[in-house]
């Protein structure tokens, strides 16, 4: 035999011993995955590899962590955060408008940020903390704004019992402690672009902490923080109590939210005559009847009114 011919019958020894190897080993893999496919045939709590990973591609993404949940509420008339074209919703497009575009390019004649606006009412009872809630959706619907709902009624917080956070700290503490970090307080929601800070612990001095230099530092913070956010606040009633004045003062823009046949307007002129700008009022008329649109807009089901600069009208 010559040396080339030895030298392939050696190769092709090397071949057949490595493909030898590789037989045998295939055969240990399968038996191996017979073993297992078999114990999860004993134990149904147990996967298979291929089965683990066809349910991972199938499976959709685990939702963010929420700490208020609107669409739980069930509160009745609450508008939707997906929008839609029913009366409510065009309703409160109408109300948002001028508040937007007087907040990121109106005029600032009263020196307070215009982006930080206030919702109030003469008295209580006439859907303001309602009013509060759907004008926070509609305006976080906005294509390019973002929303920081606060309850700043510290003394009966109803904005954070409807919206079932009154054990959570919050606007308080973050008066009474100016080295808090007031992020940490704020909640999120299930409507994209939309946080909430709840009242916090009620406190007795509610008028003062509003009042006061933290306070002031604080609404610096929330207005510059973030260049599209509006900071809307849910107040307490005018004539009712003096924080609502208080708070007043430090605000852009005030929308006083006034009851359709409820309250009388010497109170209404009352209510308006304790803010200091009377140029930064809106008038948001509420809880009107179907007869009274059909009267005033026709068989549109929605439309605009005037008061102290806008109205709207509301069903609630």
């Amino acid at each position: 035999m010559s040396i080339i011919e030895k030298a392939v019958d050696r190769l092709s020894k090397e071949d057949q011993a490595r493909s030898d190897d590789a037989a045998e080993l295939l055969s240990a893999r399968a038996s191996d995955s017979d073993v297992h496919v078999d114990a999860n045939e004993d134990q149904p709590g147990l996967e298979s590899g291929v089965e683990h990973a066809v349910r991972n591609v199938d499976e959709s993404p685990v939702p963010e962590h929420v700490d208020i949940s609107f669409k739980s509420l069930n509160i009745e008339g609450l508008l939707s955060p997906e929008g839609g074209r029913t009366r409510l919703d065009e309703e409160y497009r109408m109300v948002k408008r001028p508040l937007l575009v007087r907040a990121f390019a109106g005029t600032n004649l009263g020196g307070c940020p215009l982006n930080l606006i206030m919702v109030t009412s003469a008295l209580s009872g006439e859907g303001k903390t309602f009013t509060t809630m759907n004008l926070a959706i509609s305006i976080a619907m906005e294509m390019d704004r973002t929303v920081l709902m606060i309850d700043s009624d510290l003394a009966k917080p109803s904005l954070s019992r409807h919206l079932q956070v009154s054990d959570r700290p919050g606007f308080t503490e973050c008066l009474k402690d100016p080295d808090l970090d007031l992020g940490q307080f704020l909640l999120r929601t299930d409507v994209p672009k939309l946080t909430v800070l709840s009242a916090g612990t009620r406190n007795n001095r509610a008028t003062e902490l509003l009042a006061s230099n933290t306070m002031k530092s604080r609404l610096q913070e929330l207005s510059s923080r973030y260049s599209d956010r509006i900071v809307l606040f849910d107040s307490p009633p005018l004539l009712a109590t003096s924080e609502s004045s208080v708070l007043a003062s430090h605000m852009g823009q005030v929308a006083v939210v006034v009851e359709y046949g409820g309250t009388p307007q010497f109170l209404v002129r009352e209510a308006i005559g304790m803010l200091r700008n009377e140029d930064a009022v809106s008038l948001i008329l509420n809880k009107t009847r179907d007869d009274f649109l059909s009267k005033h807009v026709g068989g549109y089901g929605y439309g605009y009114g005037k008061g102290y600069g806008y109205g709207a009208y509301g069903e609630k």
